[in-house]
């Protein structure tokens, strides 16, 4: 844990100002290991950031957990003392300036800023009274519609993952199903998505791979989504110029990216490639909640709806997903959200009703952070370190896969 207080804030200064920093690596059990093309979760690891003023307000923020955004925000923690958290922009080009590293997805400079921002955003919400989807433009929507996250776990093939989806859609009445794919042979996850069609004629369904296929693989594979009616397959290969030709080829499927495109730059950067339809706006990728709304306005002048990618989040970012869904008009697509895997969490668990969830009215994220509860799954990360996500065989993965 990284912490740094600072002596007083300065007279005159506003209360608002931060005294007091804490990063607070975290791990989190889930109800079953998930596999994807490149490795395998076995928990998840996030890091909160936690910024208190003088008069006793705390803000929250966070991102994902490894040891890369731990050391570079643990950096920071000094440098954050006597924040304004209102002045964001400075904020931002301190850390992750415009042309410098935006322009490569989800890196740890944008992604640290991220949480940063998360916090001070809270932090605003709650000195006002307001949530942070008021501070963001106001709300279009009061509920989220939320996509069951479809994973093999350790030894599960087909069986296994049509049961989850009949959990899921059971116990969270999800009428959307997403399935991670890419990490079976692929004539496997043909099979499989068609007994999911059968099963779930109604549902919405969409696929991912994670860039695990070459082009004539994802052909192959769109041919089916077509037949099976898949709603849109999610970043079948690694590339821009892949996607591109893909979508070429195979007309009638729209694509959707968190890959390729995972960036307020790379979502200008495909008009020239035409590679995708849907960008999946990450609020630690895209660097915090005033990018989101940014790529959803970009992407609503480029002619294009969007969708909300998850990152496997606690109940702090789990509510600013829901923030920033609340305030975006083009989002017709029920939000990815790894939450339902969840066994603990940093406060009481959010519920999915009828495959909804409700935007947090209170001010901020609107959600109560338990403090017993952060120390314990800080104290759990303390006995594990960070994890590996790497493939369970111990080798790298190539992309493509197939």
């Amino acid at each position: 844990m990284s912490e740094a207080v600072a002596s007083r804030v300065e007279p005159g200064g506003s209360d608002l100002r931060v005294e007091r920093v804490r990063i607070l690596p975290l791990t989190l059990p889930i109800a079953q290991p998930l596999r994807y093309t490149q490795g395998r979760v076995g928990a998840f690891q996030r890091i909160v950031v936690e910024l208190s003023t003088a008069d006793g307000l705390v803000g929250y923020g966070e991102c994902r957990g490894d040891q890369l955004r731990y050391a570079l925000l643990s950096g920071l923690a000094g440098s954050l003392t006597g924040l304004d958290p209102y002045r964001l922009e400075t904020l931002r080009w301190r850390i992750a300036p415009q042309g410098l590293v935006e322009l490569f997805s989800g890196t740890v400079a944008v992604q640290a800023f991220s949480a940063i921002e998360m916090a001070c955003l809270d932090l605003i919400g709650k000195a006002t009274g307001r949530p942070v989807s008021d501070l963001l433009g106001g709300r279009v929507r009061d509920e989220v519609e939320i996509a069951g996250y479809l994973y093999y776990s350790d030894q599960a093939g087909e069986d296994e993952l049509l049961a989850q989806a009949r959990d899921f859609v059971e116990s969270h009445g999800f009428t959307t199903l997403k399935y991670k794919c890419g990490v079976l042979d692929p004539s496997e996850e043909m099979r499989t998505l068609r007994r999911l069609r059968e099963e779930f004629p109604a549902h919405g369904l969409r696929i991912d791979p994670n860039g695990a296929w070459g082009v004539s693989t994802s052909l192959r594979m769109l041919a089916v989504a077509r037949e099976t009616g898949v709603e849109y397959v999610e970043d079948p290969a690694a590339t821009l110029a892949k996607n591109a030709r893909i979508r070429q080829q195979a007309p009638g499927v729209a694509l959707a990216s968190n890959q390729a495109v995972a960036s307020l730059e790379t979502l200008a950067l495909d008009e020239a490639f035409g590679a995708i339809d849907i960008p999946l706006i990450d609020l630690n990728w895209y660097g915090g909640f005033r990018a989101g709304v940014l790529a959803g306005r970009m992407a609503e002048l480029l002619g294009r709806d969007v969708g909300l990618h998850s990152s496997m989040e606690t109940a702090i970012s789990q509510s600013a997903q829901l923030q920033l869904a609340a305030c975006l008009a083009n989002l017709p697509y029920a939000s990815d959200s790894h939450y339902p895997y969840l066994l603990d969490d940093v406060a009481e668990p959010l519920t999915i009703t009828g495959g909804r969830m409700t935007v947090p009215s209170g001010p901020g994220l609107g959600v109560d952070v338990d403090p017993d509860r952060l120390e314990a799954l800080h104290r759990s990360w303390q006995e594990t370190g960070f994890l590996s996500w790497d493939d369970p065989s111990g080798a790298p993965v190539p992309l493509p896969r197939w």
